[in-house]
Parts: structure tokens; C-alpha cells; sequence
């Protein structure tokens, strides 16, 4: 089956969710089973779209070069094919709720496509589906054409106009050609391409194979026009006037062939092999010789050739883009096996069984497109996500924390994109596990808080559309009881200028270093304005967090005296419990020595080298006290005696220096 278009591109999906950190979360019980259709492990199918309904006549499906799903209906009232138009594709827009929880509904079927389009008739158009003439027969086999349309194979060949035939259509789903010719002539009429009953048929190129289940042969037409070409048959088997049987049990016989599919190069052949002691339904493998019209067993396939079922019918084999085979039985489980033959696994999906599947159909990104009779008629298939791997914990930074950490889960082909990790948490060592209640989140890390002292287990799934991953579990994670406490520093800045008044700043520097958030936090300093005790509030203070408190004092006289200040300061705190804690500070800083051509103890207004004395009226420079009689003074006159006095004190001073000098040359002499 060949597929040519990237439809609905999932690139790199980028699903933005914030890791949660310090904020409460609550945990519920976790979601065991998970519902119907959802994988619970790595390496499961899981449904990622639904259609809901229930089709018991449904057949064929098929994907086009423009993103079309198509699957026919082969009888009543709705017999015709139906369309789903694809729409924008949207990782998030499925059914999956976050925590492990999905919504029932049709996931990326309802969102990434439009309601389904039925055409009525044979020649119902894209712009017409209800419109046309020619009735349909029995629509069964549907394959996507190269450059876009499909083909579609009514099967039943006494019935419809003309009877028997492959249609192609274009992507308008206007009839471009018809490959085969009317009639049921049991195989009287192969040569000239009669095509009674094929229900599924593959394309090499230019050129259709397809199978009459009657007659044991691989008719080959020419794309578009639908000329006969020739006709293959099984090993040691003609095509003559009567139905091929099996020239033998081995692989190179074909017996009531019932579908051709191709890889591009080689053609696989799938038949219901009732007619073979006992009943064993095959898949063969043949080169194709187009040059030569032939084609010969690939025996280095399965077991010589091929791949044997005993008691199966087969009715279909679907290549996919990486080789894998899928093989469909009349009943069971779809098969999976390596383009060798070896098998891998059954395309079953948990507690959504399906009886008969019909067809099956394989995306560019590897998931299942498949048809079944039954329930959960059309259903859209994907891996569930690889394990979660590198998971590690640890004590949080605040009290009843933890970290948790762990590698991202990519998506490969036949997955969707991870769209969460949902983190379970157990305090009894695993007996039980609740889930943790958090926002939908891609991020490979997360801390979970509000968590009573002690140790507990964690384990991580990653969710897609698909279901749920393996997960990963990591013990004896300790969240820690609160612990609290505070830190001060102290810190001042001297002024520029010692003088009396100046200002210095005094700055403490608060720190939570504990794992206990703190409120009503304030610094206590034992100066503050005006040299008294000042007290300033500080926000709160959470862990790790740091905060600082500013105050001014004045420069005293004792302080410019001593060229030195000193201040303590006390910082409080208050945890959730009302735990109150504590821590001091204390500082001496160095004040600038003054400038030497002033006095640095100078009061404003007096003059630092006169003392007045404590009977003195007088003030240098300002004449007499007001109020207080000069004892000196003389009204109208000249203050004579104390000219007198001033005059003895100049003259004693010229006596003493005299004096001086002349001690000092009498002692040169001596020396």
C-alpha cells in the first residue's frame, strides 16, 4: 500500500507547561485500569481516534495523497465510500484531560479531521457527493493513486455499470478510467482482463495488480487506462477455463487469492487457502520482472517463500513505510511481522477487541489507520510512549518538599507526541499510590510540596493520546520537617566629613538560610534617628531569600572625639507554626580623622579657644552681656584702667622675653 503524503506534519510539538514549584499540590487515587482502548504500558497500541460507530458491512480503507481517510461500505442502505477531509492536527485536541484522565471521544479522529462525507453513487463528485447515477455494486477495496485520488474496487461482477471493474478518480473524485471488463465468466475471459472479484489490489508504477479470488491469478493493467496486460499465476499453476488449484501445500501455490499489496518493488499475494489439506491461509512474496511480464517466488521470505497460517483465511497484507507487513486474517487479530517475516506483535488495542478486521491502512508517521466490522468501526492507532527513564529525587529547599527530576520521552514513528508526566506518590513504601494533582506539563522536572516529614516513593509515566508508558520509580525520598531560622550582617558608611550631626548609614542585611519560609520579619537597631532605637519592617522573607533594613544616626561629639561608631541590630522572624527566631549584629566603623586646620569639635557659634568663665558678662566680640552691668564700663568716657592693664601685661611680656634670650647666650658661652 503506498502512501505519498505528509499529512497532518506533528514536527517537534511544543506542548508549554511551567515546572510547579512551591505551590500546594493535592494527590488523588490513580487511574487503574485506564479506560477502554488506552495502553497501560510501553510498546502497546493505544486508540488516538474513534469514529464511534458501528459499521457491520464496512470494508477497504485507505489514505490519499491529501490526507483523506477513505473506507467503503459494501452493502445496505449506506452502501457507497466515505470520506474524512483532514483539518488542522492539534497534539493537545484529543480526548486526554491531564492526570491520567481522558475524555470519551473521538480523539484525532474528531479533531484533526472534518465529519465523514458519503458518496452516494459510482459517479458522485467531491462538489456532489449525493449526486450521480451509477449505483453501486459492492465497494470493498479502496488504495490511494501516485499524484494524488483513489481507486476503489466494486467488487460484485453482475452488478453495476460497468460491472466488476476497478474505478480511478481524480482529487476532484471525478472517474478518470476503469481497469477490467464486465462480466463473470469463471476464467474464460482473463486474457482480455476480466476482473469479476478483487476486493484488494496494489500498484508497481504505472501498473495495477489485481486478484480474482476464483480463477487463482494476479490480473495486470495499465495505470491510467486500464488496458489488460497479462496475468500472473502461483507456481506450476495455468489459468485455464476452470479455477486454479494449488499445484501443491508448498509456498508457490496460490489458492482463492483474495488480496495483492506492494512495497514499491516486490508484490506480496494473500490468500484464504481453503481449498489446501488442511485449510491454510499463505502470504507470498514475488519479484516482479515488468520487462519480461513475470514474476517469481522471493524465497529468502518466511519459510521458503512464504508465510503460513493453518486454519486462518488471509485476506490482506499492508506494507508499511518501514518495511513491517501487516497481515489481515478473516478473523483475529491483525498481525505484525518484519519485512523477513518474523513476527512481532498483534494490532490489538486493550478491552476494544474487534472480531473481523477488514482493512488497515499505515500513516507517514507509522500510525494505524484500520477498518473492522462491528463497534469502533473506523479506528486510528498509535504506540503508547517509550519508558520513562533517569528518574531521581531529593529533598526540597523548603520544608515538606521534594525535587524530582527525570529524562524526556521523545517520540518516534508509530507514536504520538508525549503530552504530559504524571507523577504518583506513595508514603507506605508502594502498598498505595495516589496521583499528584498538577497542570499538564512536558517539563522533566518538578518539586512537590505541603508534604509531612518522612520518606516516600515516587514513580513517572509519560501520556500521549495513546495511553500511558512504563514508568519509573525512585525510594526513599526525604522531605524534611521545617527547620527555621534567620542570619544578619551589618554594615555602615562613615560620612565624607567628621562634623557634628553627620550623617552615618547603617545597613542590615536579613537572610532566610533555612528550609521554613518566614513573615512578620523586622530589624531592630539599637541607634537609629535621632540616636534612639529604631525599628523597620521587612516583607517577608522565603527561603533562601535575602532582605535588607536601612537607618541614619548623627555624628555625636563623643563619637568625633573617639574617630569611631558603633550600632547593633536585632532581626526576628516568625514561621507558619509561630515559631519566632533571631540572630544579632554588631559593628565599630572608623570615622575620618577631622581636617587639620579646623577644630573638629566645634559647637556652632562659639569659639572653641576662649573660655569665658563662669562670671564673665562678656562674649568675644559681642561687647557686654544684655542685662548684666560692665563693671569696667564708664558712661561718656574712656575705659582708662583697663588701658593701664594692658599697657603692664605688654611690657611684663618684653620683660620674660628678654630675660630668655639672655639665659640662652650665657649658657652658648658656657658651652
Amino acid at each position: 500500500m503506498m502512501h505519498s503524503k505528509q499529512w497532518g506534519g506533528l514536527g517537534a510539538a511544543a506542548l508549554l507547561a511551567a515546572t510547579l514549584l512551591g505551590t500546594p499540590q493535592a494527590a488523588h487515587a490513580v487511574p487503574d485500569p485506564l479506560p477502554a482502548g488506552k495502553a497501560e504500558g510501553s510498546g502497546e497500541y493505544g486508540l488516538i481516534g474513534d469514529s464511534q460507530e458501528t459499521v457491520n458491512s464496512i470494508y477497504g480503507v485507505a489514505l490519499d495523497a491529501g490526507g483523506s481517510i477513505w473506507y467503503a461500505i459494501a452493502d445496505g442502505e449506506e452502501r457507497g465510500i466515505v470520506e474524512y477531509r483532514p483539518g488542522a492536527f492539534d497534539p493537545s485536541a484529543g480526548d486526554y484531560l491531564g492526570g491520567g484522565d481522558y475524555a470519551d471521544g473521538q480523539g484525532y479522529l474528531g479533531s484533526a479531521w472534518e465529519a465523514p462525507v458519503r458518496y452516494e453513487n459510482r459517479d458522485s463528485t467531491a462538489a456532489d457527493p449525493t449526486g450521480g447515477t451509477q449505483v453501486w455494486a459492492e465497494p470493498r477495496g479502496i488504495e490511494a493513486m501516485a499524484g494524488g485520488g483513489i481507486a476503489v474496487s466494486d467488487t460484485n461482477g453482475n452488478l453495476g455499470t460497468p460491472r466488476g471493474t476497478i474505478l480511478f478518480y481524480d482529487a476532484a473524485h471525478t472517474i478518470t478510467g476503469n481497469a477490467g471488463v464486465g462480466g463473470d465468466q469463471g476464467c474464460t475471459q482473463l486474457g482480455e482482463g476480466e476482473l469479476a472479484w478483487g476486493p484488494y489490489f496494489g500498484f508497481i508504477g504505472d501498473r495495477l495488480y489485481a486478484p480474482y479470488e476464483g480463477c487463482n491469478v494476479v490480473s495486470v493493467f495499465s495505470v491510467p487506462d486500464g488496458e489488460p496486460l497479462h496475468r500472473f499465476t502461483g507456481v506450476g499453476q495455468t489459468a485455464g477455463t476452470q479455477p486454479n488449484r494449488p499445484a501443491t501445500n508448498g509456498p508457490g501455490g496460490i489458492d482463492e487469492i483474495y488480496g495483492v499489496s506492494s512495497d514499491g518493488e516486490k508484490l506480496y499475494t494473500s490468500d484464504l487457502g481453503f481449498t489446501r489439506a488442511p485449510a491454510t491461509g499463505m502470504v507470498q512474496r514475488w519479484n516482479v520482472d515488468q520487462v519480461n511480464s513475470s514474476w517469481e517466488l522471493d524465497t529468502t521470505f518466511g519459510s521458503n517463500g512464504a508465510l503460513s497460517f493453518p486454519g486462518q483465511m488471509i485476506y490482506e497484507t499492508v506494507v508499511g513505510d518501514e518495511g513491517e507487513l501487516y497481515v489481515i486474517p478473516q478473523r483475529g487479530a491483525i498481525q505484525r511481522f518484519d519485512e523477513s517475516g518474523n513476527f512481532q506483535a498483534e494490532v490489538q488495542v486493550r478491552d476494544v477487541p474487534y472480531e473481523q478486521a477488514c482493512d488497515l491502512a499505515v500513516t507517514p508517521e507509522g500510525w494505524l489507520v484500520m477498518t473492522s466490522k462491528g463497534e469502533h468501526s473506523l479506528r486510528l492507532l498509535a504506540q503508547s510512549p517509550d519508558p520513562v527513564t533517569g528518574l531521581t529525587g531529593g529533598t526540597g529547599a523548603t520544608a515538606g518538599s521534594v525535587t524530582l527530576s527525570w529524562d524526556a520521552v521523545t517520540h518516534r514513528a508509530g507514536q504520538v507526541p508525549v503530552l504530559d508526566y504524571v507523577i504518583e506518590q506513595s508514603a507506605d513504601g508502594g502498598s498505595t499510590w495516589q496521583t499528584i494533582e498538577r497542570d499538564i506539563s512536558t517539563a522533566t522536572s518538578a518539586t512537590i510540596s505541603d508534604l509531612a516529614p518522612g520518606e516516600y516513593s515516587f514513580r513517572v509515566a509519560a501520556y500521549s493520546e495513546a495511553g500511558r508508558g512504563d514508568l519509573a520509580r525512585v525510594d526513599d525520598v526525604v522531605a524534611a520537617a521545617p527547620l527555621p531560622g534567620i542570619a544578619a550582617t551589618l554594615a555602615g558608611t562613615a560620612p565624607s566629613e567628621s562634623e557634628i550631626d553627620a550623617p552615618i548609614m547603617w545597613e542590615a542585611t536579613l537572610t532566610n538560610p533555612s528550609n521554613t519560609p518566614l513573615t512578620d520579619v523586622a530589624a531592630a537597631f539599637s541607634r537609629g534617628a535621632g540616636n534612639t532605637s529604631e525599628s523597620v519592617a521587612v516583607a517577608d522573607l522565603p527561603v533562601a531569600a535575602s532582605a535588607t533594613a536601612t537607618v541614619s544616626t548623627p555624628t555625636t561629639r563623643a563619637e568625633l572625639a573617639a574617630l569611631s561608631a558603633s550600632n547593633t541590630v536585632e532581626v526576628t522572624g516568625t514561621a507558619p507554626d509561630g515559631t519566632r527566631v533571631k540572630a544579632d549584629a554588631a559593628l565599630t566603623i572608623t570615622l575620618p580623622s577631622p581636617d587639620p586646620g579646623t577644630d573638629p569639635g566645634t559647637d556652632p557659634g562659639t569659639d572653641p579657644g576662649t573660655d569665658p568663665g563662669p562670671d564673665s558678662g562678656t562674649h568675644q566680640g559681642q561687647g557686654p552681656t544684655p542685662g548684666i552691668p560692665d563693671p569696667l564700663a564708664r558712661t561718656g568716657g574712656t575705659p582708662f584702667i583697663g588701658t593701664l592693664l594692658g599697657a603692664g601685661v605688654l611690657l611684663a611680656a618684653a620683660s620674660a622675653l628678654g630675660a630668655a634670650r639672655w639665659l640662652q647666650r650665657r649658657q652658648s658661652r658656657r658651652v
